[in-house]
């Protein structure tokens, strides 16, 4: 993935890891990094005073986490030298898809930390506004280094729009990978794809770009298929799934993710 600008989304819970992971795909190519701290805001209470005490105590404490994480992560960015920036958003949840999607627009590949992950309602709040309101390309942070140069790299293929918008997302990761590994999960999916057996059109067009490619069809077994994925990933060695609209209402558009133990989207 050829990434000028990289934009990290991490919570006002520690993330250290997740900072350091982020400068790391950064230097590989001396890319610009902005980290974005995000919180979502609670609506205010109803009651008979004007702003419930209760609310206003919440607020200042999420503002003071929010703002001693921003300190964190401008010390520990500058460690590097590298080009960044660190901001921070606060929105409640009526425009807190808006206000992520806006951010997400400007920058080539979006970073979830695993702290935001950890988090359900802004984990939800960044999906549907990186991946659904701005359409960007998403790498979730494993708790492990990462790389925007994989080796091994699983690309999980239905044969479907998203999907192929997928590839081309990640080309720059997939053509600098020793081996690509062009995966269905019980194929075929589209009958009117190129080739004699399902994957061979995606399999043939990587090779005509100089991909080296394996094709390998698996049965689910009738179990999830973000579980069949990941164990397929970590038993031939992946470091990086790429995936598209798989046929499942949680795994919708593209998601980009280093092997972590679920790659379900709630």
């Amino acid at each position: 993935m050829d990434a000028r600008s990289i934009l990290l989304v991490i919570a006002k819970t520690a993330a250290k890891i997740d900072v350091q992971n982020a400068l790391n795909l950064a230097a590989e190519a001396n890319d610009h990094l902005a980290v974005l701290v995000a919180a979502i805001a609670d609506p205010p209470t109803i009651s008979d005073y004007p702003v419930g005490e209760t609310w206003l105590d919440n607020r200042d404490q999420d503002l003071a986490r929010i703002e001693s994480q921003v300190l964190r992560c401008k010390e520990q960015c500058a460690l590097l030298g590298l080009s960044y920036e660190v901001d921070s958003i606060y929105p409640e949840r009526a425009w807190a898809d808006a206000a992520i999607a806006a951010r997400a627009l400007c920058f080539d590949l979006v970073l979830i930390g695993s702290s935001a992950l950890l988090d359900p309602e802004l984990k939800r709040r960044l999906i549907s506004g990186v991946l659904f309101d701005a359409g960007q390309p998403v790498m979730l942070l494993p708790h492990r280094p990462a790389t925007l140069r994989p080796k091994k790299v699983l690309l999980a293929w239905d044969g479907g729009l998203r999907a192929g918008r997928a590839v081309r997302a990640a080309y720059d990761a997939l053509v600098a990978a020793n081996e690509v590994h062009v995966v269905l999960v019980d194929g075929p999916h589209s009958r009117f794809e190129s080739g004699d057996e399902p994957g061979t059109g995606m399999a043939n067009y990587l090779a005509h770009h100089g991909i080296n490619v394996v094709v390998d069809r698996i049965a689910s077994c009738r179990q999830p298929i973000a579980d069949v994925l990941v164990r397929h990933a970590t038993e031939i060695g992946a470091d990086l799934i790429v995936m598209g609209a798989y046929g499942h209402s949680r795994l919708r558009e593209r998601i980009f993710g280093g092997v972590t133990k679920s790659i379900s989207i709630n």
